[in-house]
């Protein structure tokens, strides 16, 4: 081992200086990482939540699991902001669930915080350099079995997104940040999760994932309100048939007017399957099959 480093290049096309995606021989010395700052080195947020579940004797028919992706150094603004907001409208900082807000009554009788306080909401939001995306489900007819210790579908297709993006632009490890639910279903969620990060082989090909998830409160988390608030809005939605169609009801214009702000904030991504084989992931998908597929099934690293 020679005691000298040896730059060969960077992996973003950077010159000079101590740039993040530096290159060094493997047989001389490498420079330490000093801060997660600068540099394209920050972890990012990733803030995840649900609206609906996909199950038979749920109510809804389309529930969406929802993530948006904030950079760390953003956390604290955001956070002051959704204060102020809730401060300036409601005197008090209690989580709003998405089920109270989204709806008719919003509008139909004139409910002017609760609109202003979604309004608002989607407007941080999409004031920085946050990025959303979501699996939109159909509900299902018969109940979907899910085998121990195997990460749902709809979780891993918002995985892929979230990796195809951070993998585009060159961002750090994210961290994904889950609205809690029970400790069992936690646990099964961070272990399914764990393994298939671990034992897949395309969760193996994710680099930019933290294998860590974390489960927090939404009530005490004010921006894992997003999550929820995001979710309800594009169930809704598609609920209301307007990906399909023009609004017409003063509700179904104020959802697609929020609706587009955030769809705005999405990415598709021209990607390659294991297979080599490139398509297209889209940063809002709509899907309708959930079945648990096989690492034979070709359906996994595909998207409809």
């Amino acid at each position: 081992m020679n005691n000298k480093e040896r730059r060969i290049g960077n992996i973003f096309g950077a010159t000079g200086g101590n740039h993040a995606g530096m290159v060094f021989d493997k047989n001389y010395l490498a420079p330490a990482l000093s801060t997660m700052q600068g540099g394209l080195r920050q972890p990012m947020i990733i803030v995840k939540d649900e609206s609906g579940y996909p199950r038979p004797t749920d109510s809804t028919m389309n529930p969406v699991l929802f993530g948006i992706c904030i950079h760390e150094p953003d956390i604290k603004p955001i956070t002051n902001q959704i204060y102020k907001l809730k401060d300036s409208l409601y005197g008090k900082q209690d989580e709003i669930k998405s089920t109270k807000l989204i709806r008719e009554a919003t509008i139909t009788k004139n409910r002017t915080i609760n609109k202003s306080y979604t309004e608002g909401m989607v407007d941080i939001a999409t004031s920085y350099d946050t990025a959303m995306f979501a699996v939109i489900m159909d509900k299902p007819q018969n109940q979907i079995v899910v085998p121990d210790q195997h990460l749902p579908r709809q979780y891993y297709l918002l995985l892929k997104k979230i990796e195809f993006y951070c993998r585009r632009h060159h961002w750090g490890k994210a961290m994904m940040i889950f609205d809690e639910i029970h400790e069992e279903a936690d646990r099964k969620i961070a272990d399914a999760m764990t393994g298939f990060l671990f034992k897949t082989e395309l969760g193996r090909s994710f680099d930019h994932i933290l294998e860590m998830p974390l489960f927090v409160s939404s009530a005490v988390t004010p921006s894992v309100q997003f999550a929820d608030i995001f979710a309800g809005i594009t169930r809704h939605y598609y609920e209301q048939g307007l990906d399909a169609r023009s609004p017409e009801t003063e509700f179904q214009k104020w959802l697609k007017d929020l609706y587009d702000k955030l769809y705005s904030h999405t990415e598709n991504n021209i990607v390659k399957s294991l297979d080599g084989q490139e398509y297209m992931e889209y940063g809002f998908q709509h899907t309708r099959f959930l079945d648990y597929h096989t690492r034979e099934n070709s359906v996994l690293t595909k998207s409809e």
